[in-house]
């Protein structure tokens, strides 16, 4: 009896231990993709950054808007693999400072837009929605799905940038001020209109414009 005590003991050890091992190699290859992204979220910043500064001597703006969008492109994957982290574990110290950086991406990218904007004229909107990283209630769950069906619909005819407004970053309390977002969810449109709480997607195109 005594020695198969002790078999069953040793046996579930070994199960916990490769249970235990299976998880650490889960949750390394987690923070290696983390890690992975973190670099490509520098790179284009960096990019976002070094083509902002090419946009007041360019003379071409099909080709400033084309670049614009296919940074814009890469952002938004770049985003999507966040969103697919977040989902599959909870929000670590590594994926909490990716989201930051994402948001200072999008911040360039949006500057960038702006820019293009106002040198060539209107061939896009911009669409600038203000969530609680925090704080998420139904309605703001509503308008997740409001704005990807919105973002969808009108394609390269907007471009569509997301702000947490609840992560401590200091630029970002400058836009909720500069644009008077006073509460979540809300959407700028055109750095005109802004539009707080649930609204369909006809009334984001009444600003927007898109079809």
């Amino acid at each position: 009896m005594k020695e198969l005590t002790i078999t069953a003991f040793l046996i579930t050890a070994l199960l916990f231990l490769a249970i235990l091992g299976a998880a650490l190699i889960f949750e390394n290859s987690r923070t290696e993709e983390i890690r992975k992204s973190l670099e490509e979220t520098d790179v284009l910043w960096n990019d976002a950054r070094f083509f902002s500064g090419s946009i007041s001597n360019a003379s071409d703006c099909g080709f400033l808007e084309s670049e614009n969008l296919k940074i814009g492109d890469r952002i938004y994957s770049e985003g999507l693999k966040i969103q697919n982290y977040e989902s599959a574990n909870k929000l670590t110290d590594a994926l909490l400072i990716e989201k930051k950086r994402y948001a200072l991406l999008d911040l360039q990218f949006w500057e960038n837009s702006i820019q293009i904007r106002k040198k060539c004229g209107p061939p896009f909107s911009t669409v600038i929605y203000f969530y609680s990283q925090y704080g998420r209630t139904a309605e703001q769950e509503t308008m997740d799905r409001v704005l990807m069906d919105f973002k969808q619909r009108c394609g390269p005819a907007t471009v569509y940038i997301t702000f947490p407004v609840d992560m401590g970053l200091s630029s970002i309390e400058f836009v909720k001020k500069d644009y008077n977002i006073t509460g979540t969810p809300s959407v700028l449109i055109n750095e005109k209109a802004v539009l707080t709480g649930v609204v369909s997607t006809d009334e984001l195109n009444k600003y927007a414009k898109c079809w």
